[in-house]
């Protein structure tokens, strides 16, 4: 079993790692990054505009791809949209 010392580290680490969110390959402004206990937790700042959803990625500081996820979403007229993403360490 792993340690929640360990576990917190780890989330601390991925938090720290953490410098980028695109959305449809264009960068949204990263409103917080929180942690509590192993959970990291990453909120955007709300986009206007959006009529569509193709992906989104989180990156790290060398721009390699932490986690991505790809829709095909249509947004209805007069959205804002932020997004919230959520790792827990186990």
């Amino acid at each position: 079993m792993i340690s929640q010392v360990y576990r917190e580290r780890t989330a601390a680490d991925l938090k720290s790692r953490i410098s980028k969110v695109l959305l449809n390959g264009k960068e949204t402004k990263i409103v917080e990054i929180t942690i509590q206990d192993a959970v990291v937790t990453v909120l955007t700042h709300r986009e206007e505009d959006i009529k569509h959803i193709e992906s989104v990625q989180i990156l790290d500081e060398q721009n390699n791809v932490i986690t991505e996820r790809t829709t095909d979403l249509d947004v209805s007229n007069n959205r804002t949209l932020d997004f919230r993403f959520t790792f827990e360490v186990v």
